[in-house]
């Protein structure tokens, strides 16, 4: 995954409006005010990435609703990862866990290792205290 599609990525409760959107065309900035992040997202990531949209007479952006929510999910698929493996905030990918520290608060189990990459201590929370 390229980085700019990190910055497209949309969080948990802008993803649940998705489906509020309707088949109909909307400008960009109706589609970022009812999803709730800035207009730009559109000119600066999604369109180079491949929007499918369509541009009037007056060269304005007009996006359908199920096209762009479609598009989204395509593009910004769930990845689950390996027991193995952690999620690095800080490189923005899953990084295989070496040399856990197994911890334990209020009867949740966790582990913290340092990425591989970047130095960074990184938290899974797991069931219980399995190797």
């Amino acid at each position: 995954m390229n980085e700019i599609e990190i910055k497209g990525r949309l969080s948990g409760k802008q993803n649940d409006k998705l489906k509020y959107l309707l088949n109909m065309m909307y400008k960009p900035s109706e589609i970022a005010e009812e999803i709730g992040f800035d207009k730009r997202n559109f000119y600066r990531v999604y369109i180079p990435l491949g929007l499918p949209h369509e541009r009037d007479n007056n060269n304005r952006i007009w996006i359908n609703g199920i096209v762009f929510k479609d598009w989204i999910n395509a593009l910004y698929i769930k990845t689950k990862m390996d027991n193995k493996e952690a999620f690095c905030l800080s490189c923005k990918k899953s990084v295989e866990i070496v040399n856990p520290r197994w911890k334990e608060k209020k009867g949740i189990f966790f582990l913290n290792c340092e990425c591989q990459n970047c130095g960074r201590i990184l938290t899974k929370i797991t069931d219980r205290k399995v190797k």
